[in-house]
């Protein structure tokens, strides 16, 4: 249960980290290592953490990519250059959050070990 509410709690503040300006690109690690120190479950723990905050995280990502996609299929040549590269760009920020976000987990929940 405590990884299920460090994952929402890193999640949570990933997303309004992402809204601060020169904050938001290491806002991932942030939300991470405050979700895994929440869950206090260890390294592993934090490990898991990372992994259902990246999982919760592409979820919205992809359904809102797809929907825009849908949205811009009628346009003949650029509707599909927009959907292409709107799910690209989608799958770029959810891996660069997945990989700082499962870092910045497994750190914050080392350090909670450790206390």
């Amino acid at each position: 249960m405590n990884i299920i509410k460090g994952a929402i709690v890193g999640l949570v503040c990933t997303v309004i980290l992402y809204m601060v300006p020169l904050i938001n690109a290491l806002s991932p690690f942030f939300g991470g290592f405050i979700g895994g120190y929440v869950a206090e479950e260890g390294a592993f723990g934090g490990f898991k953490v990372g992994i259902l905050m990246s999982v919760l995280a592409a979820i919205p990502g992809f359904l809102l990519s797809g929907i825009l996609a849908v949205m811009l299929a009628d346009i003949p040549v650029l509707g599909a250059i927009l959907a292409g590269s709107g799910i690209l760009i989608t799958l770029v920020i959810v891996i660069y959050t997945a990989i700082f976000g499962i870092i910045g987990a497994v750190v914050g929940g080392a350090v909670s070990d450790n206390r």
